[in-house]
């Protein structure tokens, strides 16, 4: 029954038509053309669907291009930031690179300092003992946990490496202070140095010109002090001893000095007096034969003289005295 109905309600609607007319504003024919009802509905059903479709298509890729642009835009704020965070470390490591050379440069320096007061302890010490010291330049070994031109810290291993930039700074501020207190310690060990070797060379010219051993070889025949004259016989002050050896024996200056006498002297002979500095002279007295000048510079060791028998005396010796501000003093006290 049902399905006569549903056929007829069909039937009537196909029979049903939409009819467009067209009619002329001028004289002539009407035309019209009809459209089944059935067809309209279709045709709207689907021209709705396309333009449902058309909507859901433009909103859907809207929304792709807004979550795309979205996307792109987060993505451009990273890569400025990553561009802003590289133009820093690069800002960074040319000032870590700047301190790093200052550093190496400091150090250098430092280690040149370090070679020359080495230098100059050895010259210190080569002046006390006396001798000349030949001194080279010297390489000295970087101090401290990094080697010459390399970061403090490049070296260890990657679990001391300074993670942050706050760390490398605060290790710049410590190598710095530490270099800055070397620089102070260098500087005073460099004062006190200098002021010792002012000193060494003042004591080494004072040793240097100081009598020491013996003006000639042989033996004491007469001590200083109190004696029995050998030709007059009377009891009276000798200022040095006598020193018997044999004719034309070499007699040596024992300290460096400038000849101040050269000549003949009553009772003395021929004879040498030397002028030491300091307040000390020597005397080598009764000479064969003198081989220095008056003026004359000469230095320990040095033969000024010949043993003789000149002025009065007994037989070939050297009459050797010391004075110290002009007055005799024991000459076995520099012997």
């Amino acid at each position: 029954m049902w399905r006569r109905l549903l056929r007829r309600k069909l039937a009537r609607r196909r029979r049903s038509t939409l009819t467009i007319m067209a009619i002329p504003t001028t004289d002539g024919s009407i035309r019209s053309i009809s459209i089944p009802l059935l067809l309209v509905y279709m045709g709207s059903a689907v021209a709705v669907a396309v333009v449902a479709f058309l909507v859901l298509s433009y909103f859907g890729m809207t929304a792709t291009v807004a979550r795309f642009y979205h996307q792109q835009i987060v993505k451009d704020a990273h890569i400025d930031k990553l561009a802003k965070e590289n133009a820093d470390l690069q800002r960074i490591n040319a000032s870590n690179k700047k301190q790093l050379e200052d550093f190496a440069q400091r150090t250098a320096e430092l280690e040149k300092e370090l070679a020359r007061l080495d230098a100059m302890s050895k010259e210190i010490m080569g002046i006390i003992k006396g001798k000349k010291v030949s001194v080279t330049s010297t390489s000295v070994a970087s101090r401290g946990d990094y080697q010459r031109g390399t970061a403090p810290g490049e070296e260890r291993g990657e679990e001391d490496a300074p993670s942050s930039s706050g760390d490398d700074g605060a290790l710049a501020l410590e190598t710095q202070s530490r270099l800055d207190e070397l620089a102070r310690t260098t500087a005073g060990v460099a004062g006190d140095l200098s002021a010792l070797k002012r000193s060494a060379v003042s004591y080494r010219d004072r040793l240097d010109h100081t009598p020491q051993g013996w003006p000639t070889r042989g033996r004491v025949t007469s001590s200083f002090g109190r004696r029995r004259h050998p030709i007059t016989g009377r009891i009276q002050g000798h200022d040095g001893i006598d020193i018997a050896a044999p004719t034309g024996t070499p007699i040596v200056a024992t300290a460096d000095g400038i000849v101040r006498l050269s000549g003949t002297q009553a009772g003395y002979g021929q004879l040498v007096i030397i002028d030491h500095g300091y307040g000390l002279e020597t005397v080598y007295a009764h000479n064969s034969r003198n081989v220095v000048r008056s003026g004359q510079r000469v230095k320990r060791g040095q033969v000024i003289a010949y043993v003789g028998s000149t002025g009065t005396s007994t037989g070939p010796h050297v009459h050797y005295e010391v004075r110290v501000s002009g007055r005799p003093v024991n000459p076995r006290n520099y012997m």
